[in-house]
């Protein structure tokens, strides 16, 4: 939940006034310490500052004085003029509080609130890592298998609800852009967005400090802020190098992030619109969503966010929100969303009418379409892994017995296709006649599968390898059997 009070820090702080803890975190941009203590030795009042500790970001390049100033008084401007607005940036972004300052005015860092421990996850081994969006945008199987991190199927109300916790931070940072200015953050990526699934679905924005407000009554993509880096296949292909970002970009990369987390995939799409193509989208959804009505202002939505021809057309966020909320009641989870916006302090629903184009919204857009899939999900060869010892067999694609244990010690516990050592010849021969059908279902399932053919094409070259293979020993076995009946 938002925190009502009014953090202690505020303003601007001198080197001196702030004592450092350990170092968390160390990138290109700067350094992250823990805050142990603020002021004439008090230590930081964590009832007041909220259930989690704050952090120092110290820059390597120094920033003007003039730049941060706008920055640190952003939430008291908001908080006074929308403290439900505000609710929703004190619940959802690390947004700077306090500037550390040199004798000469140069900006040395920012004191911004910490991840909550709700954002972190465990890895298997034992290690605690940020829960960035690329956990999201991979295929779950693989996650599981890789780090020992449980994520949801793609396509579920959680996934949606990620989503819709994040239309709402950008709804808070744009719906007043007409006259106290916009916030533009510009690298809302897989290393600066966070996300929790539990108990409520809840995104948490890093990297605040680089944000840019903008002047009042400015055009949402004709004025922009200081051009900032954006990282690699997290950036919008409207943008040029050097160009001053907007919120054109935002609401962008709030497209993106729509496919990668609803649909658990990358979807690279940046290159092929930078030379000007069209784009086909084949969003895989599960085919429980076939008891969902039509939506086309969702795909509509997502077409014109991802548009490069039209980026001055984007829709606002408080589209999405509308849009997302209907979803979520159509997927049997309005109470998720009621959940979402308690945990941002912010418990009412969209408003209406949000910002938006005038006239009537057209259907597609000429240079993206989107196009959603229901399919029953195609098991991943990733399934077929799995770690520690195994005693017995594991279930894979299409009924499989194949088991592929990793550590050490597990070959043996596990036996040739997760038979158990000792058993008779014809479960062996039983597990990999499953093996051998299972493989040649996942192929076919992988070719029939809209966005996953060139994979699938991969995997044909490596069954018609296997299938010459048993062929040729099936072949040699005959001739063996056959040939003293005959006479060779």
């Amino acid at each position: 939940m938002a925190n009502s009070r009014e953090p202690l820090v505020r303003g601007v702080l001198a080197p001196a006034q702030i004592e450092l803890g350990q170092l968390l975190a160390e990138g290109g941009e700067g350094r992250v310490f823990e805050v142990a203590a603020i002021g004439a030795g008090q230590p930081v009042d964590a009832g007041q500052q909220g259930s989690d500790h704050l952090v120092f970001k110290q820059l390597r390049q120094p920033r003007p004085g003039a730049l941060a100033e706008e920055a640190t008084r952003y939430l008291g401007a908001l908080s006074a003029r929308a403290p439900n607005l505000a609710a929703r940036v004190k619940a959802a972004a690390a947004w700077p509080l306090a500037a550390v300052e040199s004798s000469d005015g140069d900006v040395l860092g920012f004191v911004c609130r910490r991840a909550p421990e709700r954002f972190w996850v465990t890895h298997r081994d034992g290690s605690r890592r940020l829960a960035v969006l690329s956990y999201l945008s991979s295929d779950p199987d693989r996650v599981a298998v890789s780090y020992g991190v449980d994520v949801t199927s793609p396509g579920s109300a959680q996934r949606a609800g990620v989503v819709y916790a994040l239309a709402r931070l950008l709804d808070a940072w744009q719906r007043h852009e007409a006259d106290m200015g916009a916030v533009v953050h510009g690298d809302l990526s897989s290393k600066n967005v966070l996300w929790s699934n539990g108990p409520v679905p809840e995104v948490f924005v890093l990297d605040c400090d680089g944000a840019v407000v903008l002047p009042g009554r400015s055009g949402p993509a004709t004025t922009g802020g200081p051009s900032r880096p954006a990282t690699p296949n997290w950036d919008d292909p409207a943008r040029r190098p050097g160009d001053p970002i907007g919120v054109a970009t935002d609401r962008y990369l709030l497209g993106i992030i729509f496919l990668r987390v609803l649909g658990a995939a990358h979807f690279p799409i940046q290159a092929r619109q930078r030379l000007g193509a069209t784009v086909d989208v084949d969003l895989e959804l599960p085919r429980a969503w076939r008891r969902i009505t039509d939506m086309p202002a969702l795909w509509s939505l997502c077409e014109r966010s991802l548009s490069v021809a039209d980026p001055k057309g984007r829709p606002a966020p408080g589209e999405w929100v509308s849009e997302l909320e209907h979803l979520l009641g159509s997927l049997g989870a309005g109470e998720l969303g009621t959940s979402i916006r308690a945990a941002q302090g912010d418990p009412g629903p969209a408003a209406a009418p949000v910002p938006g184009p005038v006239g009537p919204t057209p259907a597609t857009v000429s240079d993206v379409r989107v196009r959603p899939v229901l399919r029953q999900r195609v098991a991943s060869t990733w399934q077929l892994v799995r770690t520690g010892p195994v005693v017995g067999s594991a279930r894979g694609p299409g009924g499989a017995t194949l088991v592929v244990p990793l550590g050490a010690g597990t070959a043996a516990a596990a036996g040739l296709f997760g038979v158990p050592p000792g058993s008779p010849p014809k479960a062996y021969v039983r597990a990999g006649w499953a093996a051998f059908r299972a493989t040649h279902r996942l192929v076919a399932r992988l070719l029939r599968s809209p966005g996953r053919r060139a994979h699938g094409l991969r995997r044909l070259a490596g069954v018609v390898v296997l299938d010459l293979a048993v062929a040729s020993l099936g072949l040699f076995l005959f001739g063996m059997i056959v040939s003293p009946w005959i006479g060779l």
